[in-house]
């Protein structure tokens, strides 16, 4: 468990550091960049012309606008599970992640995917062909903080 949660801080970390872009499709035109992520922090489109910062992340929790605030906490993120708010109780799980997919509420049947992550792609669904593609994620990002980001697409 211990060297699990210094896995996902490091993650974080990381993250902080770098810049990652999820853009529309496959798009290669700055203006389907639909958020930027960088310094725990995501902004719409590429972040270049607007310093307005959309979500905050920080030691697994997700945060509205640029605060740190319990009261503005959306998500928590524990191992595979997803919560809403601050909270970890199993009524409150929104999401589950297994196998590069993510489901809604604690579930991992089919029915329920909403997301399916292959090759830096984000897919519509149980599903990896090409009309189903949301998004091409550019940089190193992990499913739980993209699930965050884009939510019930």
């Amino acid at each position: 468990m211990k060297k699990y949660i210094l896995l996902v801080n490091l993650i974080f970390s990381f993250v902080a550091l770098s810049q990652t872009q999820l853009v529309i499709g496959e798009s290669n035109f700055s203006s389907d960049i639909a958020y930027t992520v960088e310094g725990g922090k995501v902004y719409h489109g590429d972040g270049t012309f607007t310093t307005q910062v959309m979500f905050r992340f920080s030691d697994n929790k997700f945060y509205i606008g640029n605060s740190v605030s319990s009261f503005d906490c959306i998500y928590t993120i524990d191992g595979d599970k997803i919560y809403r708010g601050d909270s970890k109780f199993s009524s409150d799980i929104l999401y589950t992640i297994s196998d590069d997919k993510v489901y809604r509420g604690n579930s991992t049947f089919s029915s329920n995917c909403i997301f399916t992550y292959e090759d830096d792609k984000i897919y519509a669904g149980d599903s990896n062909f090409s009309s189903d593609l949301l998004f091409t994620v550019r940089g190193p990002l992990s499913l739980a903080i993209i699930t965050c980001i884009i939510g019930p697409y």
